[in-house]
């Protein structure tokens, strides 16, 4: 009984000290009276202070307070003040601010990047009273970037990284005691208001010391399909990294930075910025890392057939010879998503479209990317190493049947092997994905009345099998060497598909014909 009741005591201690933390006034917290403007805010938008200790170029859009500096901690901090109605320079209705812009880097090679780095408290963040939550909130950093084409204001914003307030309960019930952080990302080139999305990262108290890191630039990553050109936003807050890459890469122009504080449509904002650092790297883009979607052959699972264009008609192909039955996947970044183009290496991307009792397939003249509805794919990698592609997220997947009557390519909502595909490379190279269908050499090929399978680089066969196009076993056999003989003479005439499976579940796959 009297461990419980020390217990308790030290529970309440506790819990006490931790909102007293909380709710506490930072030495250089503005307590006073949240006015629009006074004397000590008419410095001027581009004047700042000597020797500032923050990096990068004042912008000052408050009449409330100039940029200021405090000393706390040992530490020499930048003090950013704004409050609601407090922008005199713009008429346009624009947020007060009191930010530092930073040079940008103008470049878009794969190694540009711009590259802040520092430690912020926040005491304060804007609040309105009112029933719509999105205007609670400031921003302490943003990442901008210019892009090509429409849309958009001049200098869009890219990514702004919002402070929303968290009240206390009891005697701190009107108190801010910490801060929801958010990263509020654009959905697509000049997206605002819907066309961005705000993501939750994680939670800072009021006047913790929290360390920053934003860079924004060009890299390359790799993708299901080879590697991409991406531009991304990367965010490090109090360790925790945020990764983001940033939709249509192909339009950026730039990669900027600004910070301080900015927005307020209630109340009062207080950032506090220290240890400040930037830099930036410029490589010009030769178009030398430019994606390198690698071209496939597709074979389906239950027929062994290949994908192929005929025209603007998707057909069935035994062979795979030819550039008409090669392809590529073109990811592509909408609203609503990442998807893929399929993309003939001839013609164009592929459209659905039709009605769920009549599906149809085209092959278009459009060259990805292409962000159009009927023309976008969700890619699933399956266990045994075949991929499904999904028409957009309709449930609904290419498929290729035969019956008395159809050879089809079609969409189909039915998951099984009709809409497995093997990816078989059109470069010989051990990087690319797909090639486990050229790890098995089949000779001769086409056969007759016998042939000779080589499982290449392939250990540890738990048993080889053989299917015909109607997906019946027609062949088995557990090997106890690389080599295997298989006598033929049995065989219909027609395409199966050889299956060599692994001891760690792998599924090794190639193509067979017999004459």
């Amino acid at each position: 009984m009297k461990k419980n009741t020390l217990k308790q005591i030290l529970f309440y201690c506790f819990a006490l000290f931790t909102l007293l933390i909380n709710a506490q006034t930072a030495p250089d917290e503005d307590t006073g009276p949240i006015v629009e403007c006074t004397p000590g805010g008419q410095g001027g938008q581009f004047v700042d202070i000597p020797n500032p200790e923050n990096v990068g170029s004042i912008d000052d859009r408050s009449c409330y307070a100039d940029y200021t500096k405090s000393s706390v901690n040992g530490k020499a901090w930048g003090v950013y003040n704004i409050t609601h109605n407090s922008n005199r320079v713009d008429t346009n209705g624009l947020q007060p601010r009191i930010e530092r812009s930073l040079s940008r880097s103008k470049e878009t090679g794969v190694g540009s990047y711009a590259r802040f780095t520092g430690t912020f408290r926040i005491l304060e963040v804007g609040f309105t009273n009112n029933s719509n939550p999105f205007d609670d909130g400031s921003y302490i950093a943003q990442a901008k970037g210019k892009h090509t084409g429409e849309g958009g204001p001049p200098d869009p914003a890219i990514c702004l990284y919002l402070a929303k307030p968290v009240y206390g309960t009891g005697a701190d019930a009107n108190k801010q005691v910490s801060f929801d952080i958010y990263a509020e990302r654009i959905l697509e080139r000049g997206g605002s208001g819907g066309g961005r999305e705000v993501v939750f990262l994680k939670n800072v108290d009021k006047n913790v010391e929290t360390s920053f890191e934003l860079e924004v630039g060009f890299r390359i990553e790799a993708s299901f399909f080879g590697t991409k050109k991406v531009h991304y936003c990367d965010v490090v807050i109090g360790g925790e990294t945020f990764k983001w890459n940033i939709p249509s890469p192909e339009r950026g122009l730039e990669s900027g930075i600004r910070y301080g504080a900015y927005r307020v449509k209630g109340g009062r904002a207080q950032i506090r910025w220290a240890d400040t650092t930037y830099e930036k790297a410029e490589v010009i883009d030769d178009g030398s890392h430019e994606n390198s979607d690698n071209y496939f052959r597709l074979i389906n699972l239950a027929t062994g057939k290949y994908l192929m264009t005929d025209g603007s008609t998707l057909v069935p192909s035994d062979s795979g010879e030819g550039e008409s039955n090669e392809w590529r996947f073109v990811e592509v970044n909408t609203g609503a998503g990442n998807y893929y183009n399929i993309d003939s290496k001839v013609r164009g991307v592929i459209r659905f479209h039709g009605t769920s009792s009549a599906p149809l397939l085209t092959s278009t003249n459009f060259s990805p990317p292409n962000t159009a509805v009927d023309k976008i794919w969700t890619v699933h990698k399956n266990g045994d190493g075949t991929f499904s592609f999904e028409a957009r997220f309709m449930g609904r997947f290419l498929y290729h049947y035969i019956d008395e009557n159809n050879d089809i390519i079609t969409y189909l909502p039915n998951l099984d092997a009709g809409s497995k595909w093997i990816l078989e490379s059109t470069v010989l190279s051990t990087d690319n994905i797909g090639l486990n269908t050229t790890s098995i050499k089949i000779y001769p090929n086409p056969a007759k009345d016998k042939f000779t399978i080589n499982l290449q680089n392939i250990n540890n066969v738990k048993q080889v099998q053989i299917y015909n196009i109607l997906g019946k076993r027609v062949y088995q056999n557990t090997p106890s060497g690389n080599v295997l003989e298989v006598d033929s003479s049995r065989f219909q005439t027609g395409v199966y598909l050889v299956k060599a499976f692994l001891d760690n579940s792998k599924v090794f796959y190639s193509k067979l014909v017999i004459n």
